[in-house]
């Protein structure tokens, strides 16, 4: 009855969670809520603060600001050995003096548990961890996959509320990692608690969790379980990062009707808007004659993959990734046709199609009489009216942007994400507070560091009607 009871019950709540080192900020107003028995998994790129979370629950570190919740009891001052709470690491800290059963036996020995319910727990504990029979073997001998069982059992047998694992699958070989992916699902299922998984392995997630939590530059971009996050990303970035993904500059003229890749699609999204993306997974796109296709394009490339043949398709200037039993030949002319319900509308991740920036009108002129303005601690001429002192707005296509090094540009920061956006990567670059949109042919990763040039001849002055000067 007491478990009944517990099952969906809020176990860890995370309110307003911030924290930073050496002035950067990590986690920016984190709210998280885990509920008792679930399989949570904390999904991202390198950096994104998903470890730092792990962390500050487990009272390996303090959020500047923020609280976190235990069952409604506030954790900050608590510590790490006072929570109800283990973790496993990637290096999994078994003792190497130690065979499996003193391994797991550890933490029950230091509360000073009697040597026969110790017995009674480890013997349990290793079952259920498939290590039945290893009690005396040297930890030094053991697998890559047996040592990360040994650790879970040692985390284990001290009954936490919470589990914590922080990517324990990394050191895996591919195989390894794969089956162990499922031995974990069933640990979880015998195990009388909850865990929460640190990973940046999208497949991980989707095979393992209950609860996705998609994060990005220190915040949460999407919570949902895995069917949903995979088939109803919140936008480009998720939709990028989970799976593979065809994702597309749109716009929605109506409702049901939704325009990319020079044509028309009807779709199941209402709410038109001027701009949107579009995300097609590879596997919702079918492959048609061309008179009866939406679009029609050109099979740049067609490799076998096993269950499926993956093709390249040029339908203008795009080009569609598809997962088909279908085989067509390179130079092939076929038709592509989704249902409705494959088309998932997402809301675009920059609010404006352009960079806009206010800038302030200096009261100096350059040599052709040009005012010059000042933005960003940073001067410009521009074809701006105005006087001294007046602030004016001013806007730069993302195609104007050049990225360069570091060094050598106007500005220079981080790159908050990169996607792919069927013939160009959509750029969102973060300098001095400053966002900027780039569209580039240039492949960067997210998080380099770099520069970004432009010419200020390309910076306009919006007019009334939509127009510019």
């Amino acid at each position: 009855m007491e478990n009944t009871a517990r099952e969906g019950s809020v176990l860890v709540r995370l309110e307003q969670l911030c924290k930073s080192y050496d002035g950067e900020q990590i986690l920016k107003s984190v709210d998280l809520t885990i509920k008792d028995k679930q399989f949570v998994t904390l999904l991202g790129p390198s950096g994104c603060g998903k470890t730092t979370i792990l962390r500050c629950i487990a009272g390996f570190e303090t959020p500047n600001s923020g609280t976190v919740f235990f069952e409604g009891k506030p954790m900050n001052d608590v510590p790490p050995h006072l929570r109800p709470v283990n973790t496993v690491f990637q290096k999994y800290a078994l003792f190497p003096h130690l065979n499996v059963f003193d391994n797991v036996a550890f933490g029950l020995r230091i509360r000073k548990v009697p040597e026969k319910e110790i017995r009674k727990k480890v013997l349990n504990m290793l079952a259920m961890v498939d290590l039945k029979g290893y009690e005396k073997r040297p930890v030094s001998k053991l697998s890559g996959g047996q040592q990360q069982r040994v650790a879970i059992a040692r985390a284990l047998v001290n009954m936490p509320r919470l589990l914590l694992l922080d990517e324990p699958l990394g050191a895996l070989d591919l195989k390894l990692r794969k089956d162990m992916q499922l031995e974990l699902r069933n640990i979880h299922k015998q195990a009388d608690t909850t865990f929460l998984y640190v990973t940046h392995d999208q497949e991980e997630a989707l095979t393992m969790s209950d609860m996705i939590v998609v994060m990005k530059s220190g915040t949460i971009q999407q919570i949902g379980s895995p069917q949903d996050v995979y088939n109803e990303p919140a936008n480009a970035f998720v939709a990028d990062f989970i799976g593979e993904a065809n994702i597309f500059d749109a716009a929605m003229p109506r409702d049901e009707r939704v325009v990319f890749s020079g044509a028309e699609f009807v779709c199941v999204d209402k709410k038109p808007a001027r701009l949107v993306d579009v995300v097609v997974r590879p596997e919702d796109v079918e492959v048609v004659s061309p008179f009866d296709g939406t679009v029609a394009g050109e099979v740049l490339a067609s490799l076998f993959k096993g269950v499926h043949y993956e093709m390249t398709v040029q339908v203008g200037e795009d080009q569609w990734i598809i997962h088909s039993t279908r085989t067509c030949k390179v130079g092939e002319v076929v038709g592509l046709r989704v249902a409705p319900e494959n088309i998932h509308v997402m809301k675009k991740m920059f609010p404006t199609s352009e960079n806009e920036v206010d800038a302030v009108i200096t009261g100096k002129t350059d040599e052709t009489g040009k005012n010059i303005v000042s933005f960003d601690g940073e001067e410009f001429p521009v074809s701006a009216p105005g006087e001294g002192g007046q602030t004016v707005t001013l806007t730069l296509s993302p195609d104007d942007i050049e990225l360069c090094a570091e060094d050598e540009g106007v500005f220079s920061g981080v790159l908050d994400s990169v996607v792919w956006k069927s013939n160009h990567y959509e750029m969102i670059l973060v300098a001095q507070n400053r966002r900027w949109l780039i569209r580039s042919q240039v492949d960067e990763q997210a998080g380099a560091v770099v520069g970004i040039r432009f010419d200020p001849a390309k910076l306009r002055v919006p007019q009334a009607g939509g127009e510019e000067q």
